[in-house]
C-alpha cells in the first residue's frame, strides 16, 4: 500500500472470519466476529510467523499492515484486527447494523468468542489481547451501548446459557483450570467495576479444565451440565477434555439457581483420559457442544489440527525422518467422537455413538504405534459421523424436536497445505483414509438425530459454500421456527470467504 492506496492488481482481502458468538433477543440476532482466525490458530497454536498464501488465504504474521503498526504485536497474532459487533434486525426484509463500540477495550479485544442475552441485556465478550476476558453490554430494544469491563481472572470465555431465568457462561482461569459464573448484575449496572477479578461475576462452578459448552439438564432443568478444554492445550501434563454436572439447583431468592456454595461440588462423569489409550493424545482433546436432548446428555469431542502431532514430539522427541514424521502424524490423527450419557446424574452411562473401538498408542519401547481397544463400541458408525476430517463439534442445538450438531471440517485446510507441520508432498490417504474424492469433504457438516437412532447427513459442504469449514455459532429461534447459523470462514483471499449467517428451516 502506497499513499493510502493498494496497487493496481491487488486482490481484495476478507479479514472477519469468525461469527464467533451469538445470541438473540426477540427479533434482533446479536453477534460478534473474529478476525483471520486460521492465522491467529497457526501462529498461536502451531508456532508459524512465516507468512504464507495460497490461493485461498494469506497470513503475513509480524510482516502484515497491523503488525507493523503495532511493533508491541507478537508476531504470531499479526495477522489481528479488531472484532465487530452487529445486530440482525429479522423484522420486515431484514437489516444488519454494525455496532461496534468506540470504546478502547473493544479495540484490544482479540475477538467476540461468546455471545449471551437476558431480558433486554445482551452480552458480547472476549479474549483481551493483554490480560482478562473483556465483557461489552447492550441494551437490545434501543441498541444502546451500555459500557464494558475488564475481568482479569479469566483468561478466556465460551459459551452462555440461560437457565432459570439466570445467565451463566463457561470461563478460562488464569490460574489454572476454569469455571462456570453466573451474572447478577442489572441493565443499569451491569458490571461491578469495584470487583477486577470478575467484574460482579459470581463463580458458581470451579473445575480442573477451561469451561466451554454449557446446557440444561434434566426434566426440570435443575442441573446445569459443562464440557471443558485442557487447562494447558497441547502441552505434556495436560488435562484433556472432561465433561462435568453441577449440583441441583436451589431456590436463592429470586427463583432455582447456583451461587457460590455449590462452586466446589460438580462432578466429573466423562474424560477422554477414560477413551483414548494413547495419554498424550488424550491430553490434548477439547470438550465439544453439548446438550440434554430426550433424557439424555449428548456431546462430542474436539481436536486442534497438529496439537496432538506437536504433544507427541514434544513428549518423545523430533521424528528422524519424514516416515517417521508421517508415522506419527497418523498415529497421533483424531476425528471428533459422539457420546451419549444416560443418568449424568446418579451413575453415569456413557455410550460411545460415534467413534472408535481401538485407536493407535505410541510404545515407546519398540518406538511404534499399536492399536489398543477404548474399551467401548460405537453404537452406530466411526469418528467424525464417518468423515475422519471432521476435527469439531463445534454446535448443537434442539431445533424442532431434533437434534442438530456442527462440524469442523479441516480437509479444505489440509489441502490447501495450511497445516506447517507435514511436507508440502503430504497426501490426505498418507493418514491411512480410504479412496474416495477428498474434495467432497470439503465443507462444515450440519448432522441431525432424529431419534435415538443413527444420526442423518442434513449437509456435508458448508451449508453450500465449501469454504465454510465450520459450523461455528448455532441457535434455535425463540418460537422454534428457524436455526440460525453463523459459519467459520477464514478464507480471506476468496469472493465467498468471510463469515456469513444463515437462517435454516425444515421442509419436513
Amino acid at each position: 500500500m502506497e499513499n493510502g492506496k493498494c496497487p493496481k492488481g491487488s486482490v481484495p482481502k476478507m479479514n472477519q472470519a469468525y461469527v464467533w458468538g451469538l445470541t438473540q433477543v426477540q427479533s434482533k440476532l446479536w453477534f460478534g466476529t473474529a478476525p483471520n482466525v486460521l492465522c491467529l490458530v497457526l501462529g498461536g497454536y502451531l508456532g508459524q510467523t512465516e507468512p504464507v498464501q495460497t490461493d485461498s488465504y494469506v497470513c503475513e504474521f509480524g510482516y502484515g499492515q497491523v503488525a507493523q503498526t503495532y511493533p508491541n504485536l507478537p508476531d504470531a497474532v499479526g495477522d489481528w484486527r479488531p472484532p465487530r459487533a452487529y445486530v440482525y434486525n429479522l423484522a420486515g426484509k431484514g437489516s444488519l447494523t454494525d455496532v461496534t463500540p468506540a470504546d478502547s477495550r473493544f479495540v484490544m479485544t482479540l475477538g467476540l468468542r461468546s455471545a449471551g442475552s437476558i431480558g433486554d441485556t445482551v452480552f458480547l465478550a472476549g479474549p483481551a489481547l493483554g490480560t482478562g476476558v473483556n465483557f461489552f453490554a447492550f441494551r437490545s430494544s434501543d441498541q444502546q451501548y451500555l459500557g464494558s469491563c475488564n475481568a482479569t481472572a479469566f483468561n478466556n470465555i465460551r459459551q452462555w446459557a440461560v437457565v432459570h431465568d439466570n445467565l451463566y457462561a463457561g470461563v478460562g482461569n488464569v490460574a489454572g483450570g476454569g469455571g462456570v459464573v453466573r451474572w447478577n448484575g442489572s441493565e443499569s449496572q451491569p458490571f461491578d467495576a469495584g470487583q477486577s477479578l470478575t467484574c460482579g461475576f459470581e463463580v458458581v462452578g470451579n473445575l480442573p479444565r477451561d469451561a466451554a459448552f454449557l446446557t440444561a439438564y434434566g426434566p426440570n432443568s435443575d442441573r446445569i451440565a459443562a464440557s471443558a478444554w485442557p487447562n494447558k492445550v497441547g502441552l505434556v501434563g495436560a488435562m484433556g477434555a472432561g465433561v462435568y454436572i453441577s449440583p441441583k439447583m436451589t431456590d436463592t431468592g429470586t427463583g432455582l439457581g447456583l451461587t457460590s456454595a455449590d462452586a466446589d461440588s460438580w462432578n466429573p462423569i466423562w474424560s477422554s483420559s477414560g477413551y483414548d489409550p494413547d495419554p498424550v493424545t488424550a491430553a490434548t482433546y477439547g470438550g465439544g457442544a453439548i446438550a440434554y436432548w430426550n433424557g439424555a446428555l449428548y456431546f462430542g469431542t474436539m481436536h486442534v489440527p497438529g496439537v496432538s502431532t506437536i504433544a507427541h514430539i514434544q513428549a518423545y522427541g523430533q521424528p528422524a525422518d519424514q516416515a517417521e514424521f508421517l508415522e506419527v502424524a497418523a498415529g497421533t490423527h483424531r476425528a471428533i467422537s459422539i457420546w451419549r450419557i444416560r443418568d449424568a446424574d446418579t451413575v453415569p452411562v456413557a455410550e460411545l455413538l460415534y467413534g472408535e473401538s481401538s485407536l493407535p498408542a505410541y510404545d515407546a519401547v519398540n518406538d511404534t504405534f499399536q492399536l489398543q481397544p477404548t474399551g467401548f463400541t460405537p453404537s452406530y458408525g466411526s469418528s467424525g459421523f464417518g468423515n475422519p476430517m471432521n476435527n469439531y463439534t463445534w454446535t448443537v442445538s434442539v431445533f424442532k424436536g431434533r437434534l442438530f450438531f456442527g462440524t469442523m471440517d479441516w480437509s479444505y485446510l489440509l489441502s490447501q497445505g495450511a497445516i506447517p507441520l507435514l511436507p508440502a508432498d503430504f497426501d490426505l490417504k498418507q493418514l491411512g483414509l480410504k479412496e474416495q474424492d477428498i474434495e467432497n469433504l470439503w465443507g462444515a457438516d450440519l448432522w441431525r438425530f432424529d431419534s435415538d437412532g443413527p444420526a442423518v447427513a442434513e449437509d456435508l459442504g458448508g451449508l453450500k459454500n465449501y469454504l465454510n469449514y465450520g459450523l461455528r455459532s448455532m441457535i434455535t429461534a425463540p418460537d422454534g421456527q428457524r436455526l440460525f447459523v453463523g459459519t467459520a470462514n477464514p478464507m480471506n483471499l476468496e469472493p465467498d470467504g468471510g463469515w456469513e449467517l444463515r437462517a435454516l428451516t425444515l421442509k419436513k
